[in-house]
């Protein structure tokens, strides 16, 4: 939940006043998962929203097929929400990893629906179904942003994996070698960061591409741990919290030790004002056209919209 400062000093609120102040110099906006309140997570009509809608940044999350096609799909398994077989019917949970298929059998699965009555549908009521969307490749994504002429918006790509389930995907240094030589293929590496809660892949990156960004996901914190000193101490320069997990005396420690902060996924108007006014650096969101009408609301410069038919 929210925090306000927890040290109600005039030292802290002239810090979150000039954290406000600078947070007007380079707003990063970021499509969560293309436009994910506006359409199917991470499939091209979602990116192609976001881009009609105009963002800085398309945030995306990567798997690897069996084949080592590198696809985008938040989950290492296929998503029961969201996936239906090539039967038309929903598949069951779990359902099966992406690692366990070659790319053209993940091809047979649509993601372009919710499925009705889950939790996921109750929580996004505005999205709109784009039957026949498929898991796309991340080349695929890089192609629909060249076609619609945009040469600025940048790329924010999580890697999923994790520790606590080596099997179910690749090890970090294949993993990350395998995004990267797409990255390379399409000539967007100063265009792209790339984030994850797993900081065993930004470790690979930061030593096989000094060049590309990295984004330190963290998530529930622990007691006595400061988030801002652990990732400053694992070499990170960009740190992406959970937007209920972060207050403005944690943002003042984080921009003290020069970390650029940008909280995911920050969907609710009030909250979207609340951290506009701390200055954050940027916001990760499932509705960029809400934070992108309370930029405007205030004065602040808007990334160009590019149209493009997915």
């Amino acid at each position: 939940m929210w925090r306000p400062c927890r040290i109600p000093s005039l030292a802290i609120l002239a810090a979150c006043a000039l954290l406000a102040a600078s947070g007007a110099l380079a707003f990063d906006l970021q499509g969560h998962r293309g436009a994910r309140g506006m359409a199917p997570e991470n499939t091209l009509p979602a990116f192609a929203a976001a881009l009609a809608t105009g963002v800085s940044t398309l945030e995306l999350d990567v798997g690897v097929t069996r084949d080592g096609v590198v696809v985008i799909h938040h989950d290492r398994r296929l998503n029961p929400d969201v996936a239906r077989g090539p039967d038309g019917q929903w598949i069951a949970a779990p359902g099966p990893l992406l690692r366990s298929l070659d790319y053209a059998q993940l091809r047979r699965y649509d993601v372009g629906r919710l499925r009705p009555g889950s939790e996921t549908a109750a929580r996004y009521p505005e999205q709109k179904p784009a039957d026949g969307a498929r898991i796309p490749r991340l080349a695929e994504l890089f192609a629909l942003v060249k076609k619609a002429g945009n040469d600025t918006v940048r790329f924010n790509i999580e890697t999923k994996i994790s520790a606590a389930a080596p099997d179910e995907t690749l090890a970090p240094a294949p993993f990350v070698r395998a995004l990267l030589a797409e990255i390379r293929a399409a000539g967007v590496a100063a265009r792209t960061t790339v984030q994850s809660f797993d900081w065993r892949t930004l470790q690979v990156v930061e030593h096989e591409a000094p060049g590309i960004a990295t984004a330190y996901l963290t998530g529930r914190r622990r007691a006595g741990i400061s988030q801002p000193k652990s990732v400053h101490a694992a070499g990170g320069r960009i740190w992406s919290p959970n937007y209920e997990e972060l207050d403005s005396a944690e943002l003042v420690e984080a921009r003290a030790l020069g970390l650029r902060v940008i909280p995911w996924t920050v969907n609710e108007p009030a909250f979207i004002e609340r951290y506009l006014d701390l200055g954050v650096d940027g916001m990760i969101s499932d509705y960029p056209e809400r934070v992108r009408a309370s930029l405007a609301r205030r004065g602040l410069p808007l990334p160009p919209a590019t149209p493009v038919d997915p």
